[in-house]
């Protein structure tokens, strides 16, 4: 093998002096960036160059024919001409499969080194914001998101600290301010999201504050579940306990007739039917039971901050056909990272109402800002270790956002 290192201005030049030298079937073994310019080692086998031709050559000595005319025509078989015959497509067939398989590797190859050549490059250019995409990655936060903000800082920027805080004033910025109390304002408040997410417990911890504020009389609790088994007994052991009412609703008509009837009640709690985001009666389960009465209603997302990213945004984007007022972020306890459910927010205008951070009625349950969580999502990235509650002993929203 023939081994040899080329010295370029930069990494095009440095290709075409290497498709020069070694030719076409060269292969790259290293690349840096030096002070003479971009550095790249090349390799070539000489023995499988010096048979190449000759396998052309006997792969254009054997060019498909056109078909032969038919034996009743030409008294010849059909598959007399040798170009034409099964195993010989056959292996034609195998050749062109073996040289895509390679055309696709060596493609592969390039746009990795390639990825790395432009990533070294923006870190020798731009080290404040290579420095600021390393430090979003870290809390979690996704990509398109964690590149929009980055994209405004300005390319010679030498204050890392001063950037980062702008980036969090940016991302704050992004979460609207959620403007009511729920306790105190009441409503009709519906909670929606799938399965599994804790929007029965959820339920269970506002109804027993309420109670222990207001008491018994002013809440009332409707459940549109008739899809879990279990879903209306299990609330209703946990209404009986702080004596709340119950209601259950069949239908959408029926729905419309318990809202009208509790409209005396300052706080009427809705649990829906927890159904994938992937559900196809979905959309349909959701509009028919709330759309007749929306405007009094104020609907509430559910989400756990367990989930993926991805999940997250498929989360949001099925339930989002319904207007959103709030979202509620469910097991914190059993978060690794918070920047997921913070981009979901951000990207989505959604605001943040409470967090959930275990099983116990009433007391998991927080009243959190946008902030408050921004802070444990960074104490979080620096401690992957720990769990979300331990952004409390670094206290909230003092010196970690620091905006």
């Amino acid at each position: 093998m023939r081994i040899k290192r080329f010295v370029a201005p930069n990494m095009r030049q440095a290709m075409n002096v290497v498709k020069e030298e070694l030719g076409d079937d060269a292969v790259i073994l290293t690349s840096r960036y030096t002070d003479e310019g971009v550095e790249v080692t090349a390799a070539i086998d000489p023995e499988s160059t010096a048979s190449k031709p000759a396998a052309s050559k006997s792969r254009l000595e054997s060019p498909y024919q056109m078909p032969p005319q038919p034996a009743s025509l030409t008294g010849q078989s059909t598959w007399q001409s040798s170009s034409m015959r099964p195993d010989v497509l056959t292996q034609a067939g195998g050749d062109i499969g073996s040289l895509f398989h390679e055309l696709k590797s060596m493609r592969e190859m390039l746009e990795q080194q390639l990825a790395g050549f432009a990533w070294q490059n923006a870190q020798i250019q731009s080290p404040v914001k290579i420095a600021l995409l390393k430090r979003l990655a870290t809390v979690g936060l996704g990509w398109d998101l964690a590149q929009a903000l980055v994209s405004c800082v300005a390319d010679d920027a030498n204050d890392e600290e001063a950037e980062w805080r702008k980036i969090q004033a940016d991302i704050l910025g992004k979460i609207p301010q959620l403007q009511d109390a729920l306790l105190d304002e009441g409503g009709i408040l519906a909670f929606v999201g799938p399965t599994g997410v804790g929007k029965t417990t959820t339920i269970a911890k506002i109804a027993a504050r309420f109670v222990l504020r207001y008491g018994q009389a002013g809440c009332a609790i409707v459940t549109l579940d008739t899809y879990k088994i279990g879903a209306q007994e299990q609330l209703k052991i946990f209404t009986d306990l702080i004596g709340v009412s119950l209601f259950t609703a069949q239908t959408p008509e029926e729905f419309k007739r318990l809202v009208m009837a509790l409209s005396d009640r300052k706080l009427v709690l809705v649990d829906t039917a927890g159904l994938s985001q992937r559900d196809a009666r979905l959309h349909d389960y959701l509009m028919s039971s709330l759309s007749d009465v929306s405007a009094s209603i104020k609907t509430r997302l559910v989400i756990s901050a367990a989930t993926q990213l991805g999940v997250l945004k498929e989360i949001v984007a099925a339930f989002g056909q319904m207007k959103l007022d709030a979202c509620i972020l469910s097991k914190l306890d059993e978060a690794m990272l918070l920047g997921p459910a913070l981009t979901v927010l951000a990207e989505n205008r959604l605001p943040l109402a409470y967090c959930s951070n275990g099983q116990r009625v009433p007391e998991d349950l927080l009243p959190m800002t946008a902030r408050d969580l921004l802070d444990q999502a960074i104490v979080m990235g620096k401690h992957s270790d720990s769990s979300a509650l331990a952004g409390a002993a670094y206290g909230f929203s003092r010196e970690i956002t620091d905006v």
